[in-house]
């Protein structure tokens, strides 16, 4: 049996979806509420100690770490290969992977102050969330949420934020030379690592970062991914607690609805 204990808008929860999809893999959703702080409940931290999503539960043990699970889901499971067998290739890919990771925080920030906040602030008062914040497990979520709801995180950091989006857009743009794919001809983890920032940049009104006449190839990359049936399933899950990111007046990209696993 394979859970997945995840999110709907969370990037990291959108990888883990888009490669369960794209290995054919059936699996069972367990929602976690963020934004009821379902991630700090203690049957979940007996999973994730961390208190964060996603966590991959197979035959009752669990994975954690978006990165690992879909490396773990790529070697546990049939299904086209999202790993290069070729070393070289391999390393190429997990070196883009970490410009990703690299560039998260870089996300984390724009999203927190446009999307999180708005939506907590409609759903809790000032005082419960920064309550709430203090019962973070990790420094890095304690500081960066507590920090979003004082109102510091100020508009020099959106800024560098936004720098360094560039950057991770610029080095895209590069590995897609030759392309089609980030791996050249393999389509592999790397294109469903970064795949989330895109739609999630999307919602939050930066989609002229990859024109056509910008970033040429990010954009026809952009295209092809969004077409894929995996991705189109893993962004479209629905806000199950209501409101999506229409409730804070982004427009998130619309694309055909599939059908989903359950």
């Amino acid at each position: 049996m394979v859970e997945l204990y995840h999110f709907w808008s969370s990037v990291c929860s959108v990888r883990c979806r888009m490669a369960l999809e794209e290995k054919g893999v059936p699996w069972t959703s367990r929602y976690v509420d963020l934004f009821k702080f379902d991630q700090m409940k203690p049957e979940y931290l007996a999973l994730n100690p961390d208190g964060v999503v996603p966590t991959l539960v197979h035959h009752g043990a669990p994975v954690r770490e978006s990165t690992i699970i879909n490396e773990y889901i790529d070697a546990a499971f049939d299904g086209p290969r999202l790993v290069p067998s070729d070393p070289l290739d391999a390393a190429r890919m997990r070196e883009f992977i970490r410009k990703c990771e690299e560039g998260f925080d870089a996300i984390v920030k724009l999203t927190m102050v446009h999307y999180i906040l708005p939506k907590l602030l409609k759903r809790w008062g000032r005082e419960e969330l920064i309550r709430q914040a203090a019962r973070r497990p990790t420094r890095y979520l304690q500081d960066m949420h507590s920090r979003a709801v004082r109102g510091e995180i100020r508009d020099e950091e959106l800024r560098e934020a936004r720098t360094g989006i560039e950057r991770l857009l610029d080095t895209l743009q590069s590995r897609l030379d030759p392309g089609p794919w980030v791996v050249g001809q393999r389509f592999t983890l790397a294109d469903i690592t970064v795949a989330p920032y895109m739609f999630r940049l999307h919602a939050l009104g930066a989609e002229q970062f990859w024109s056509a006449s910008r970033r040429p190839r990010v954009h026809d990359w952009y295209t092809r991914m969004a077409q894929r049936p995996a991705f189109q399933r893993a962004v479209l899950w629905p806000d199950e607690s209501g409101g999506g990111y229409e409730e804070v007046g982004l427009k998130p990209q619309q694309l055909p609805q599939h059908s989903r696993q359950e």
